[in-house]
Protein backbone atom coordinates (compact mmCIF):
# COMPACT_ATOMS: atom_id res chain seq x y z
CA UNK A 1 0.00 0.00 0.00
CA UNK A 2 1.59 3.35 -0.87
CA UNK A 3 1.60 5.94 2.00
CA UNK A 4 2.55 9.46 1.93
CA UNK A 5 3.77 11.43 4.51
CA UNK A 6 4.27 15.20 3.99
CA UNK A 7 5.21 17.27 7.25
CA UNK A 8 5.39 20.70 6.64
CA UNK A 9 6.20 22.72 10.20
CA UNK A 10 6.33 26.47 9.78
CA UNK A 11 7.26 27.35 13.85
CA UNK A 12 9.20 29.94 15.93
CA UNK A 13 11.56 27.64 18.10
CA UNK A 14 11.19 28.59 21.33
CA UNK A 15 14.49 28.78 23.75
CA UNK A 16 15.40 29.73 27.08
CA UNK A 17 18.13 32.73 26.95
CA UNK A 18 19.85 32.26 30.06
CA UNK A 19 21.72 35.38 30.96
CA UNK A 20 22.95 36.59 34.39
CA UNK A 21 22.72 40.46 35.39
CA UNK A 22 25.41 41.56 37.90
CA UNK A 23 24.41 45.17 38.64
CA UNK A 24 27.82 46.64 39.47
CA UNK A 25 29.86 49.80 40.24
CA UNK A 26 31.75 50.63 36.78
CA UNK A 27 35.20 49.51 36.63
CA UNK A 28 37.87 51.89 35.69
CA UNK A 29 40.35 51.11 32.59
CA UNK A 30 43.73 52.30 32.11
CA UNK A 31 45.09 55.27 29.24
CA UNK A 32 46.80 51.87 27.41
CA UNK A 33 43.64 49.75 26.78
CA UNK A 34 40.96 52.41 25.70
CA UNK A 35 44.02 54.72 23.38
CA UNK A 36 47.12 55.12 21.81
CA UNK A 37 49.94 57.65 21.76
CA UNK A 38 49.73 58.64 17.67
CA UNK A 39 53.29 58.81 17.48
CA UNK A 40 53.84 55.38 18.38
CA UNK A 41 52.24 53.46 15.93
CA UNK A 42 52.10 50.18 13.84
CA UNK A 43 52.42 49.72 10.04
CA UNK A 44 51.88 47.43 7.65
CA UNK A 45 53.69 45.24 5.59
CA UNK A 46 52.89 42.93 3.07
CA UNK A 47 55.03 41.35 0.06
CA UNK A 48 54.96 38.38 -2.85
CA UNK A 49 56.48 35.05 -2.60
CA UNK A 50 56.55 31.44 -3.13
CA UNK A 51 55.61 28.55 -0.73
CA UNK A 52 57.46 25.03 -1.39
CA UNK A 53 56.99 21.75 -0.28
CA UNK A 54 53.37 21.37 -0.75
CA UNK A 55 52.11 17.37 -1.61
CA UNK A 56 50.65 17.93 -4.95
CA UNK A 57 48.07 20.67 -3.44
CA UNK A 58 49.94 24.10 -5.02
CA UNK A 59 49.13 26.14 -8.49
CA UNK A 60 48.33 24.31 -11.53
CA UNK A 61 49.47 25.53 -14.64
CA UNK A 62 46.38 28.14 -14.75
CA UNK A 63 48.40 30.65 -12.37
CA UNK A 64 50.60 31.65 -14.86
CA UNK A 65 52.62 33.68 -12.65
CA UNK A 66 53.62 31.06 -10.35
CA UNK A 67 55.33 29.43 -13.10
CA UNK A 68 57.04 32.57 -14.09
CA UNK A 69 58.07 33.48 -10.60
CA UNK A 70 59.62 30.11 -9.72
CA UNK A 71 61.50 30.59 -13.29
CA UNK A 72 62.99 34.00 -12.37
CA UNK A 73 63.75 32.45 -9.17
CA UNK A 74 65.55 29.44 -10.16
CA UNK A 75 67.67 31.59 -13.01
CA UNK A 76 69.10 34.35 -10.39
CA UNK A 77 70.46 30.84 -8.62
CA UNK A 78 72.12 29.68 -11.94
CA UNK A 79 69.09 27.35 -13.17
CA UNK A 80 68.06 28.40 -16.60
CA UNK A 81 64.62 26.59 -17.96
CA UNK A 82 61.16 27.39 -19.24
CA UNK A 83 58.04 27.92 -17.23
CA UNK A 84 56.45 24.81 -19.26
CA UNK A 85 59.03 22.51 -17.88
CA UNK A 86 57.88 22.49 -14.62
CA UNK A 87 54.94 20.47 -13.97
CA UNK A 88 54.92 19.95 -10.54
CA UNK A 89 52.13 21.66 -8.42
CA UNK A 90 54.67 21.43 -5.32
CA UNK A 91 54.77 25.11 -5.63
CA UNK A 92 52.04 28.62 -4.25
CA UNK A 93 52.48 31.89 -4.98
CA UNK A 94 51.04 33.52 -1.83
CA UNK A 95 50.86 36.67 -0.02
CA UNK A 96 52.50 37.59 2.75
CA UNK A 97 51.25 40.03 5.76
CA UNK A 98 52.63 41.37 9.04
CA UNK A 99 52.37 44.81 11.37
CA UNK A 100 55.59 46.19 12.18
CA UNK A 101 55.61 47.55 15.61
CA UNK A 102 56.37 50.87 16.55
CA UNK A 103 60.03 50.75 18.59
CA UNK A 104 61.19 47.53 17.07
CA UNK A 105 64.61 47.60 16.35
CA UNK A 106 66.61 45.41 13.17
CA UNK A 107 67.20 41.95 13.93
CA UNK A 108 63.95 41.35 15.95
CA UNK A 109 61.59 39.17 14.97
CA UNK A 110 57.92 39.42 14.09
CA UNK A 111 55.08 37.04 12.87
CA UNK A 112 53.61 36.88 9.40
CA UNK A 113 50.48 35.65 7.69
CA UNK A 114 50.64 33.78 4.54
CA UNK A 115 47.93 33.00 2.49
CA UNK A 116 47.43 31.52 -1.26
CA UNK A 117 47.22 33.69 -4.10
CA UNK A 118 46.78 31.43 -7.05
CA UNK A 119 44.52 27.99 -6.87
CA UNK A 120 46.33 25.86 -4.07
CA UNK A 121 43.76 24.17 -2.71
CA UNK A 122 45.83 23.74 0.56
CA UNK A 123 49.10 25.11 2.13
CA UNK A 124 49.81 22.27 4.59
CA UNK A 125 53.33 21.10 5.20
CA UNK A 126 54.72 23.70 3.30
CA UNK A 127 57.85 26.25 3.68
CA UNK A 128 57.98 29.84 2.72
CA UNK A 129 61.33 30.97 1.21
CA UNK A 130 62.77 34.08 1.24
CA UNK A 131 60.09 37.32 0.95
CA UNK A 132 60.71 40.82 1.35
CA UNK A 133 57.96 42.56 3.22
CA UNK A 134 57.17 46.36 1.82
CA UNK A 135 55.84 48.81 3.50
CA UNK A 136 53.48 51.78 1.65
CA UNK A 137 56.84 53.19 0.23
CA UNK A 138 57.84 49.99 -1.04
CA UNK A 139 61.07 49.73 0.77
CA UNK A 140 61.94 46.74 2.54
CA UNK A 141 61.95 46.70 6.26
CA UNK A 142 61.76 42.78 6.80
CA UNK A 143 62.68 39.10 5.49
CA UNK A 144 60.09 36.02 6.14
CA UNK A 145 61.13 32.56 5.88
CA UNK A 146 60.09 29.60 7.18
CA UNK A 147 57.57 26.58 8.09
CA UNK A 148 53.82 27.39 7.83
CA UNK A 149 51.74 26.47 10.72
CA UNK A 150 47.39 25.90 9.66
CA UNK A 151 44.56 24.85 10.99
CA UNK A 152 43.28 23.49 8.24
CA UNK A 153 42.84 20.42 6.09
CA UNK A 154 41.67 19.68 2.77
CA UNK A 155 41.72 16.15 1.24
CA UNK A 156 40.35 14.43 -1.76
CA UNK A 157 39.41 10.92 -3.53
CA UNK A 158 37.82 9.47 -6.05
CA UNK A 159 34.57 10.11 -4.11
CA UNK A 160 35.12 13.26 -2.92
CA UNK A 161 36.69 16.01 -1.30
CA UNK A 162 37.05 16.26 2.37
CA UNK A 163 37.89 20.11 3.81
CA UNK A 164 38.11 21.15 7.28
CA UNK A 165 38.85 25.12 8.49
CA UNK A 166 41.12 27.34 6.18
CA UNK A 167 43.99 25.47 4.10
CA UNK A 168 44.89 28.10 1.93
CA UNK A 169 46.01 30.42 4.94
CA UNK A 170 48.82 30.02 7.43
CA UNK A 171 51.23 31.71 9.73
CA UNK A 172 54.81 31.57 10.07
CA UNK A 173 55.38 32.80 14.44
CA UNK A 174 58.29 34.95 14.72
CA UNK A 175 58.97 34.22 11.17
CA UNK A 176 60.20 37.73 9.92
CA UNK A 177 63.31 39.17 10.42
CA UNK A 178 63.57 43.03 10.97
CA UNK A 179 66.07 44.96 8.54
CA UNK A 180 64.72 48.36 8.74
CA UNK A 181 63.24 50.32 11.68
CA UNK A 182 60.67 53.25 11.36
CA UNK A 183 62.16 56.01 13.49
CA UNK A 184 59.71 57.51 16.00
CA UNK A 185 60.80 60.63 17.58
CA UNK A 186 58.96 63.41 19.78
CA UNK A 187 61.96 65.79 19.28
CA UNK A 188 60.57 67.91 16.30
CA UNK A 189 57.08 68.16 18.12
CA UNK A 190 55.77 70.25 20.73
CA UNK A 191 52.75 67.65 22.35
CA UNK A 192 52.19 64.05 22.95
CA UNK A 193 49.04 63.37 20.82
CA UNK A 194 47.11 60.25 22.49
CA UNK A 195 44.56 59.35 19.79
CA UNK A 196 41.01 57.10 21.53
CA UNK A 197 40.49 54.03 19.63
CA UNK A 198 36.55 54.83 19.77
CA UNK A 199 35.75 58.31 19.12
CA UNK A 200 33.36 59.37 22.14
CA UNK A 201 33.12 63.28 23.68
CA UNK A 202 32.52 61.59 26.89
CA UNK A 203 35.52 59.59 27.40
CA UNK A 204 38.17 62.22 26.06
CA UNK A 205 37.04 64.91 28.42
CA UNK A 206 36.65 62.27 31.79
CA UNK A 207 40.25 60.85 30.43
CA UNK A 208 41.39 64.90 29.82
CA UNK A 209 40.54 65.15 33.25
CA UNK A 210 41.79 62.38 35.15
CA UNK A 211 45.24 63.60 32.80
CA UNK A 212 44.80 66.63 34.59
CA UNK A 213 44.40 64.88 38.34
CA UNK A 214 47.32 63.16 37.83
CA UNK A 215 49.92 65.71 36.84
CA UNK A 216 49.52 66.97 33.75
CA UNK A 217 48.18 70.19 34.09
CA UNK A 218 47.71 71.57 30.39
CA UNK A 219 45.65 67.91 28.61
CA UNK A 220 43.49 69.05 26.70
CA UNK A 221 40.58 67.36 24.78
CA UNK A 222 41.01 68.53 20.73
CA UNK A 223 38.01 67.07 19.35
CA UNK A 224 35.89 63.42 20.75
CA UNK A 225 39.06 61.74 19.81
CA UNK A 226 41.94 63.12 20.40
CA UNK A 227 43.73 64.48 23.67
CA UNK A 228 46.92 66.55 23.54
CA UNK A 229 49.50 67.01 26.60
CA UNK A 230 52.23 70.17 26.03
CA UNK A 231 56.02 68.49 25.95
CA UNK A 232 56.44 71.34 29.16
CA UNK A 233 54.26 69.16 31.03
CA UNK A 234 56.94 66.66 31.12
CA UNK A 235 60.28 68.37 31.46
CA UNK A 236 60.41 67.26 35.24
CA UNK A 237 61.07 63.80 34.05
CA UNK A 238 62.23 61.81 31.06
CA UNK A 239 59.66 60.89 27.89
CA UNK A 240 59.78 57.80 28.46
CA UNK A 241 58.78 57.59 32.33
CA UNK A 242 56.32 60.61 32.06
CA UNK A 243 54.63 58.14 28.98
CA UNK A 244 54.56 54.56 31.25
CA UNK A 245 53.14 57.04 34.21
CA UNK A 246 50.49 58.40 31.14
CA UNK A 247 49.70 54.41 30.39
CA UNK A 248 48.71 53.57 33.60
CA UNK A 249 46.17 56.65 34.58
CA UNK A 250 42.68 54.73 34.97
CA UNK A 251 39.63 56.31 34.72
CA UNK A 252 35.94 55.06 34.09
CA UNK A 253 34.63 55.02 30.45
CA UNK A 254 31.42 55.52 28.90
CA UNK A 255 29.07 52.79 28.86
CA UNK A 256 27.75 52.11 25.52
CA UNK A 257 24.51 52.15 24.12
CA UNK A 258 24.80 49.48 21.45
CA UNK A 259 23.55 45.82 20.37
CA UNK A 260 25.61 43.92 18.21
CA UNK A 261 24.47 40.99 16.26
CA UNK A 262 25.98 38.45 14.40
CA UNK A 263 23.27 37.09 11.73
CA UNK A 264 25.11 34.06 11.19
CA UNK A 265 26.09 32.29 14.08
CA UNK A 266 23.48 34.04 16.11
CA UNK A 267 25.51 35.87 19.01
CA UNK A 268 23.65 39.09 20.33
CA UNK A 269 25.89 41.60 22.40
CA UNK A 270 24.06 43.88 24.34
CA UNK A 271 25.50 47.11 25.67
CA UNK A 272 24.48 47.79 29.35
CA UNK A 273 22.72 51.31 28.59
CA UNK A 274 20.60 49.80 26.00
CA UNK A 275 16.50 51.48 27.14
CA UNK A 276 13.45 50.20 26.06
CA UNK A 277 10.37 52.49 26.00
CA UNK A 278 7.13 50.83 26.62
CA UNK A 279 6.10 48.77 23.79
CA UNK A 280 3.49 45.44 23.04
CA UNK A 281 5.18 42.72 21.80
CA UNK A 282 3.70 38.94 20.44
CA UNK A 283 5.41 36.08 19.71
CA UNK A 284 4.17 32.77 18.59
CA UNK A 285 3.99 30.14 15.64
CA UNK A 286 1.79 29.03 13.19
CA UNK A 287 2.34 24.94 12.78
CA UNK A 288 0.99 23.12 9.34
CA UNK A 289 0.74 19.31 9.18
CA UNK A 290 -0.13 17.70 5.45
CA UNK A 291 -0.76 14.17 5.33
CA UNK A 292 -2.51 11.82 3.45
CA UNK A 293 -5.92 9.97 5.37
CA UNK A 294 -6.49 6.73 5.72
CA UNK A 295 -7.95 4.68 2.82
CA UNK A 296 -11.79 5.58 2.62
CA UNK A 297 -13.08 1.75 1.91
CA UNK A 298 -10.67 -0.85 1.44
CA UNK A 299 -8.11 -1.35 -1.87
CA UNK A 300 -9.28 0.82 -4.68
CA UNK A 301 -10.85 -0.89 -7.33
CA UNK A 302 -8.41 -2.75 -10.07
CA UNK A 303 -6.02 -3.26 -6.66
CA UNK A 304 -4.23 0.06 -7.29
CA UNK A 305 -3.35 1.25 -3.77
CA UNK A 306 -4.36 4.85 -2.58
CA UNK A 307 -7.54 5.18 -4.35
CA UNK A 308 -10.25 6.94 -2.63
CA UNK A 309 -7.62 8.46 0.18
CA UNK A 310 -8.49 11.69 1.66
CA UNK A 311 -5.78 14.41 2.14
CA UNK A 312 -7.04 16.21 5.30
CA UNK A 313 -5.00 19.37 5.83
CA UNK A 314 -4.52 20.43 9.93
CA UNK A 315 -3.69 24.11 10.90
CA UNK A 316 -2.96 24.46 14.12
CA UNK A 317 -2.20 28.20 15.82
CA UNK A 318 -1.12 28.38 19.57
CA UNK A 319 -2.62 31.27 21.58
CA UNK A 320 -0.28 33.86 21.20
CA UNK A 321 0.45 36.08 24.13
CA UNK A 322 0.53 39.54 24.42
CA UNK A 323 3.28 40.49 26.50
CA UNK A 324 4.02 44.34 27.35
CA UNK A 325 7.32 45.17 27.92
CA UNK A 326 8.37 48.00 30.98
CA UNK A 327 11.68 50.02 30.66
CA UNK A 328 13.57 50.18 33.68
CA UNK A 329 17.14 51.56 34.23
CA UNK A 330 18.93 48.37 34.08
CA UNK A 331 19.56 45.93 31.01
CA UNK A 332 17.80 43.23 32.67
CA UNK A 333 14.39 44.65 31.55
CA UNK A 334 14.97 44.07 28.20
CA UNK A 335 16.60 40.27 28.36
CA UNK A 336 14.07 39.37 31.17
CA UNK A 337 11.20 40.70 28.85
CA UNK A 338 12.48 38.67 25.86
CA UNK A 339 12.97 35.24 28.02
CA UNK A 340 9.92 36.07 29.26
CA UNK A 341 7.81 35.38 25.46
CA UNK A 342 10.69 32.35 25.43
CA UNK A 343 12.57 33.85 22.49
CA UNK A 344 15.89 31.91 21.21
CA UNK A 345 19.10 33.96 19.98
CA UNK A 346 17.91 33.55 16.19
CA UNK A 347 14.26 34.53 17.22
CA UNK A 348 15.73 37.62 19.34
CA UNK A 349 17.72 39.05 15.90
CA UNK A 350 14.48 39.59 14.66
CA UNK A 351 12.72 40.57 17.56
CA UNK A 352 15.69 43.25 18.30
CA UNK A 353 15.23 44.52 14.50
CA UNK A 354 11.32 45.22 14.76
CA UNK A 355 12.09 46.89 17.76
CA UNK A 356 14.80 49.54 16.70
CA UNK A 357 12.54 50.04 13.43
CA UNK A 358 9.33 50.98 15.90
CA UNK A 359 11.97 53.09 17.41
CA UNK A 360 10.93 51.52 20.94
CA UNK A 361 14.81 50.66 21.60
CA UNK A 362 17.23 53.55 22.27
CA UNK A 363 20.96 51.51 21.27
CA UNK A 364 22.70 51.63 18.08
CA UNK A 365 22.33 48.16 16.05
CA UNK A 366 25.18 46.86 14.65
CA UNK A 367 24.84 43.88 12.25
CA UNK A 368 28.21 42.12 11.15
Amino acid sequence: MYNKNVILGLSLCLGILVSTILVAEPVPVRLKDVANIVEARDNQLMGYGLVVGLRNTGDSRNAGFTEQSLTNMLRKMGISGSPREFGSRNVASVMVTAILPPFIKKGQRISVVVSSLGDSVSLSGGTLIMTPLMGADMQVYAVAQGSLLDGGTAEKSAQGRYYKNQATVGTIPQGAIVENEVPVTFQDQHNVTIVLKEPNFVNATRLSQALRLNGFANARAQDPNTIKIPLSDLESTDLVTAISQMQNISFIPDASAKVVIDSRTGTIVIGEMVRLFPVALTHGGVSIRISDGEAAAGPAPGGVAGFGQAETIRVESPDNRMVYLNPSATLSSLVNALNEIGASPRDLISIIQALKESGSLIADLEII
